[in-house]
């Protein structure tokens, strides 16, 4: 087993760490701030083709804010648009359809495609802005140093596997994940079991590994799994996230180190 220091001190022996990757490996804010925008402005374009009331159009736009947590140019790491899965989002928004008088069934349906058409629009008119989600600092090389001395590194994310692969294919991080859990992995996090499945396959206990992450309810699930190493990160975004979950703290991602004891 490799010990894992924090700040130069040891803070226990692991086999494996897993990894969150929006706002925990990857500059996201930016992408997912222009994401939520995106989303907001074709909601209410939508909204205005369908005749609703201007009242209407000023509160569909407060509580897509809200839910999505924009707020004065910068993205809450803890509103569900950070957090949550690409079909969480879709539910979310869609309830906020129901408040407009819409049946649940409709809101769904106009939902689903919002989020496709946004999709489609940023792929195509905005320089590929999927692409722009870069590597925080400190990540390759924490990630190299893992790897060399022999520890699994395996990225759980809410993310599509899809979404992953572009991540790894344009930060050339080709081989330098061992597993990968996606949305599309039953059970998604933040379920418990989620980890403890992720482990078998990794043919380890939770108790063998440590979990980083810039959101509560990923550190919660890794305490819930018996995690126990549970880092929080907070240096990925611009407002930094409050973490109540965490056993460790860091805003760099150098402050983790790795050594063997021979």
């Amino acid at each position: 087993m490799a010990e894992l220091l924090i700040k130069n001190s040891s803070v226990g022996f692991i086999k494996a760490i897993i990894f969150d990757k929006d706002g925990t490996l990857s500059n996201s804010e930016q992408y997912l701030l222009e994401l939520a925008k995106t989303r907001v402005e074709f909601t209410v374009a939508k909204f205005k083709k369908l005749k609703i009331n201007y009242f209407k159009i000023f509160l569909l736009r407060k509580l897509l804010n809200s839910i999505y947590g924009l707020q004065n140019q910068a993205l809450s790491a803890s509103a569900c648009l950070a957090v949550a899965s690409k079909e969480q989002n879709i539910v979310s928004t869609a309830t906020i359809f129901t408040l407009m008088g819409f049946d649940w069934s409709n809101s769904l349906s106009i939902s689903q495609t919002i989020f496709d058409e946004v999709d489609f629009f940023l792929s195509n008119n905005k320089d590929n802005i999927q692409k722009k989600r870069t590597l925080i600092p400190g990540a390759f090389d924490l990630l190299v140093a893992l790897k060399k001395n022999g520890v699994r590194i395996a990225l759980m994310t809410n993310d599509t596997q899809a979404g992953i692969e572009e991540f790894i294919c344009s930060n050339k991080l080709e081989g330098r994940f061992d597993y990968l859990w996606s949305a599309e992995n039953k059970p998604a996090k933040p379920n418990p079991k989620a980890v403890i499945e992720l482990c078998k396959r990794m043919k380890i206990n939770p108790s063998e590994c440590a979990l980083i992450s810039d959101a509560d309810t990923d550190l919660k699930m890794a305490k819930k799994a018996d995690v126990p190493i549970i880092i929080g990160f907070t240096g990925g975004w611009k407002n930094p996230p409050t973490l109540t979950e965490k056993q460790f703290i860091i805003e760099k991602l150098n402050e983790l180190n790795i050594q063997i004891n021979t």
